[in-house]
């Protein structure tokens, strides 16, 4: 309890004339941040009250305040400071108290609030749209539970007659700000030595109220999306995040809807950070498909101080998500749903129009002859007719979306049940694509006396539907003059077969994809999940805690391609055997994990210690089969069993992996101002080879509170936390049976007919050395506050060591296999993350709060050692000319290097490009050999810039997001200027910046040298510093008292927000943006309701 109360020595500055006490008490109750509960008709509210104290004790502050008034002052827990008068037993058997329930900082009443007497569980009340209330209790003392969704429950102990009680609740901030959360055992921040970060759901939704994750960039700059050029906004695509960047090299290649990632394979992600859902590990799917009105808070954690706990798979960092839990009460109906508009955004399309593009052609010499002559005058005339075709918007739309909770929560202090469905419907700007899901979700707990039990049951649906309309970049290719229909208005399959300028050109056969919109298509997939976490804790003792949980989850999954025989894509097929394809791939995924813990806290004088162990067990299968057909010769006939022959043979995959964890964590802390962490996990996987045993990680932290010590007390800093950690984790990134001789069944060894044995082969050799890379994370950070908190900054600098990264390494051929997984490589990771927010307006009296929020990261990784296998690779990819550059990944350099051959520019006599070779020569050969990292694809800083502003009831936020210093390959330059064909249509550039007799000094060679094979070059590296309009939205929270209709339909609280994302950017760089899907500018409406 003297911990409890120790928030009586706060200090308090404070400067009041001629007030009224009960509006001191209010300022004071701000300033310190405390909840005053008082009796009205007891206390002399109206009694003017002068003061001026400097940065006093807070017990002292309101003893000057209250004067000779005949109160007692009880510093009760959670910050509560009760100001009561006695009053002798007047023997009555029935006490009445009437009171009002108002929100702590708005003073807004609450109606809908719950008072419930704690010795009855039966008597209870409602505040009405007042939020007033009147309860009659049982003589003697009487300890009252007030509670409201979204706020932190309150118990009053009431003796006797109380009229005009003020009940003052909290939002649930607090709970955030002063825990924690794990996702194992919740830590007070206070003694927290590691690096983390939580934000409210209600605040992400302000920023993204359909993409939470994206909107948590904003807040964390440390934490980002990988920015899927070719995705853009296709809602089904599964994003990829970075924390703190990479510590394993590679980057997979699996696709994103693939169904690995459907079940939960992150092994060709390296880099993904582990996910938490409600204490217990879970899927990106499901976290992408979660219905954001659930979630309460998201948390990243960090350092190894944060992450220890997790062990083999924490390197990567950890997000844990919760979600709410339900509250006591009446019954309590909430309902939200949000509409959106998005519109395709095409801003960074610059594409010719029909005459433009003829005008080119002409001058690179494809009407050269006379009978190519005909093609000109016959597309001219077209153009004359006004045919210019504006292929981009024919695939494309303005997609609706809508998503809708309903929320029905309620109970007492024993037995509290929350029940939500939710529908989402999300139509992405490509006609026909899209996801669509739906969930049941059911939460019980039951708290009585030492137990509290609950139980956690969700089933979802997604479905996911891809463009029959195809890729996107099919339409930025085509002619805008070509007509999309024949003089019949019917779509024909052929647009155009096109000569090729100069000598063996040959011809481009151009397909109309329109064409397929005719003939039967689907593309989609499903994933059904459920769901179950149970938890029971039981308080053994008034400071040991035991709890167990247990979670399994199941789910199956379908992937279905089918194409016409009449699809575009079969056109150069001659054999009807080979027309038509489906192919179909199902997956099936069990895991369950396990786990029991014990928690210990002990508090005495300035001591507080506490000790957690937990044990868990994990399981995870994954099943898959997959099925290939071609030649259908009807599109009714969708089916294997109309199949003309079964393209390859039946295949699939199977994975197992099983893993024991055990964990120990010891926190002390020493008068609020000095505090030591330690956490330990040993993990046994059975991913890893029998040699390597029980893996140990471990970490140290350590933490001092600055401001606590007494040389800082009457000064401005009000905050001042200086932190440090050192340990080591592993990663998640790794193949079921890696370390495992694999076997596999080839057609070569099928048995005759007189067998009945069947052959298989070695399919790659085991390793039972192999064991998990360790990542050595050091880190230290400071945080500062200023003036109560009106200025806050923080730095934190990190440095991550990767050693046994697993890799390929080359074997001796007499092996008879290429390579084999070990532990080779290591990468070192090293960065700083800062920030900086300010409180300019915080006006509690005329409830007006303006702040302006930035922050920033920067990041680098070194390569310190890679195996021979990505030795050989680099040099393959040295070698490469045309494309994308690769990566390459040297000793000692950046994983994010930029490799191209330097240039010199357009020679303005010849045309020619120049080069500048490793001898520092020119040249206008290209040369791999002449390759040279000429900067970093990653920036030297990104981050966000925010502000939010509050009136009374309304709301205005402005968000935006930075890159500075990045080199990027603007492969646009690159495809749709040099390394072009006239066959398709380009961007404007490549007609206007061309060189030419007249143009001698421009960028891009000349237009007559098409079909040109350029090599990587520097001319097509540029620095990117960038600036993007993440988030504007605006917000109204109806008060029911000032609009009759409210009360007429029982709604005790409505909100109304509207939020327009992507609005725009700001680039140093010109590219094509959303190649095979468009990115979207988005527009949101969002409306909550709660009826009482």
């Amino acid at each position: 309890m003297g911990q409890e109360q120790d928030y009586k020595k706060t200090r308090v500055t404070l400067n009041v004339k001629d007030m009224k006490l009960n509006d001191v008490l209010d300022t004071l109750a701000s300033v310190a941040k405390v909840r005053f509960f008082y009796n009205h008709s007891q206390i002399d509210v109206n009694k003017k009250v002068s003061l001026d104290v400097k940065d006093s004790e807070l017990d002292y502050v309101l003893m000057l305040a209250l004067g000779d008034q005949p109160v007692s002052v009880e510093y009760q827990m959670n910050r509560v400071v009760v100001l009561k008068y006695q009053k002798p037993t007047q023997g009555v058997t029935i006490y009445k108290i009437n009171g009002t329930v108002i929100d702590a900082s708005t003073k807004e009443p609450l109606p809908g609030a719950s008072i419930i007497l704690k010795e009855n569980k039966g008597m209870g009340v409602v505040t009405d749209f007042d939020g007033k209330f009147f309860i009659e209790v049982p003589q003697g003392t009487s300890a009252l539970l007030i509670s409201f969704v979204g706020y932190e429950e309150e118990t009053l102990t009431v003796t006797g007659d109380v009229k005009d009680l003020e009940i003052k609740l909290t939002a649930k901030t607090t709970e955030i700000e002063d825990v924690v959360v794990t996702g194992m055992a919740p830590r007070k921040v206070e003694s927290f030595s590691g690096g983390y970060v939580s934000v409210k759901g209600s605040e992400l939704k302000k920023i993204s109220p359909n993409n939470l994750l994206k909107a948590l960039q904003v807040f964390d700059p440390s934490f980002r999306i990988v920015e899927n050029n070719n995705a853009g906004s296709n809602p089904n695509a599964m994003p990829e995040f970075r924390l703190r960047g990479d510590v394993q090299l590679g980057n997979g290649g699996v696709d994103a809807n693939s169904m690995e990632m459907m079940m939960g394979d992150y092994s060709q992600r390296p880099n993904m950070p582990l996910f938490v859902l409600d204490g217990f590990e879970t899927t990106l799917q499901r976290i992408v498909d979660l219905d954001p009105e659930r979630v309460e808070s998201i948390t990243i954690l960090k350092d190894a101080a944060a992450t220890a706990i997790y062990g083999s798979k924490a390197s990567n960092g950890v997000l844990v998500v919760e979600t709410k839990k339900p509250l006591p009460g009446a019954l309590n109906i909430s309902y939200s749903m949000n509409m959106g508009i998005s519109v395709p955004d095409l801003s960074d399309y610059n594409l010719m129009d029909a005459e433009e593009k003829l005008e080119y052609e002409r001058m690179a010499g494809v009407f050269s002859t006379t009978s190519q002559l005909n093609y000109y005058n016959k597309y001219k005339e077209e153009i004359l007719r006004g045919v210019d075709t504006y292929w981009l918007s024919e695939p494309l739309r303005t997609a609706v979306t809508h998503r809708h909770t309903l929320t029905m929560e309620g109970g007492d202090e024993a037995l509290r049940y929350n029940l939500g469905i939710n529908y989402s419907r999300e139509p992405g700007v490509m006609k026909e694509s899209g996801r669509n899901s739906m969930g049941l979700n059911l939460s019980l707990q039951y708290r009585r006396k030492k137990w509290n039990i609950q139980n956690q049951l969700s089933l979802s649906n997604v479905r996911g539907d891809n463009s029959p309309y195809g890729s996107f970049s099919q339409y930025t290719k085509l002619n805008p003059y070509y007509r999309k229909t024949d003089e019949n208005g019917r779509y024909t399959s052929l647009l155009d077969r096109k000569k090729l300028p100069g000598e063996g050109g040959g011809t481009v056969d151009i397909v109309n994809p329109l064409y397929n919109l005719l003939w039967k298509y689907k593309d989609f997939t499903e994933n059904f999940s459920v769901v179950d976490n149970f938890n029971i804790e039981c308080a053994v003792l008034e400071n040991l805690r035991v709890s167990a949980g247990a979670s399994i989850t199941k789910g199956t999954s379908r992937m279905e391609v089918f194409k016409s025989m009449n699809h575009t894509d079969f056109l150069p097929e001659t054999d009807l055997t080979r027309k038509g394809s489906y192919s179909k791939s199902t997956g099936d995924n069990v895991s369950w994990s396990v786990n029991a813990s014990v928690s210990y806290n002990y508090t005495k004088d300035k001591h507080l210690l506490s000790l957690f162990g937990r044990w868990n067990v994990d399981e995870n299968k994954n099943n898959s089969v997959d099925l290939s057909a071609m030649g259908f010769p009807n599109d009714n006939m969708d089916d294997f069993l109309f199949a003309y022959e079964m393209e390859d043979r039946v295949s699939g995959s199977e994975s197992t992996s099983r893993t024991v964890g055990i964990i120990g964590q010891l926190s002390y802390m020493y008068d609020m101002r000095f505090s030591v962490d330690f956490s330990i996990r040993g993990d046994l996987s059975s991913q890893f080879g029998a040699n390597t045993g029980m893996a140990p990680f471990w970490a140290v932290g350590a933490r001092w509170n600055v401001h606590r010590e007494k040389w800082l007390q009457n000064t401005f800093i009000s905050n001042l936390v200086l932190r440090g950690s050192y340990g080591i984790t592993g990663s998640q990134s790794y193949s079921p049976y890696q370390a495992k001789e694999t076997y596999t069944y080839d057609d070569l060894l099928f048995p005759y007919p007189s067998s009945d044995i069947l052959g298989a082969q070695l399919k790659g050799m085991g390793n039972p050395d192999l064991g998990w890379s360790t990542t050595k994370n050091r880190s230290f950070a400071m945080e500062l506050g200023l003036w109560n908190s009106r200025v806050n900054a923080s730095f934190s600098y990190y440095n991550n060591y990767t050693d046994e990264l697993l890799l390929d390494y080359n074997m001796a051929p007499s092996t008879g296999f290429a390579s084999k997984t070990m532990n080779v490589g290591a990468v070192e990771n090293e960065g700083y993350d800062i920030s900086l927010s300010v409180m300019p307006i915080q006006d509690y009296e005329r409830q007006i709060q303006w702040s302006i929020s930035m922050n920033g990261s920067h990041n680098r990784n070194v390569i310190k050692k890679i195996s021979n296998e990505m030795k050989a690779m680099n040099q393959k990819n040295l070698e490469k000319k045309n494309g994308s550059p690769e990566a390459i990944y040297e000793e000692g350099k950046s994983t994010t290097q930029l490799f191209v051959v330097p240039s010199l520019g357009i020679d303005p006599a010849t045309g020619q490009e120049v080069f500048l070779t490793r001898n520092g020569e020119k040249t206008y050969i290209w040369d791999p050999l002449d390759k040279v990292a000429i900067g970093d694809t990653e920036p030297k800083l990104r981050g966000s810039i925010s502000s939010a502003f509050t009136y009374k009831n309304w709301s205005v936020s402005l968000a935006c997001s930075y890159e500075l210093g990045a080199w990027w390959y603007n492969q646009t330059l690159v495809d749709k200027i040099e390394n072009s064909s006239a066959a398709y249509n380009l961007d404007r550039r490549a007609l206007s910046h061309r060189w030419s007799e007249n143009n001698r000094n421009a960028r891009y060679k000349a237009i007559t040298m098409t079909n040109q094979d350029t090599g990587m070059s520097s001319r097509f590296a540029q620095k990117r510093n960038e600036l993007s309009f993440t988030s504007l939205a605006i917000g109204y929270r109806f008060d029911p008292k000032n609009f009759k209709f409210l009360q007429a339909c029982r709604i005790a609280s409505m909100s109304l927000n509207a939020t327009m994302e992507e609005l725009g950017r700001i680039s140093s760089i010109r590219t094509e943006r959303g190649l095979d899907y468009p990115f979207a500018r988005t527009f949101n409406v969002s409306l909550s309701v709660l009826f009482n």
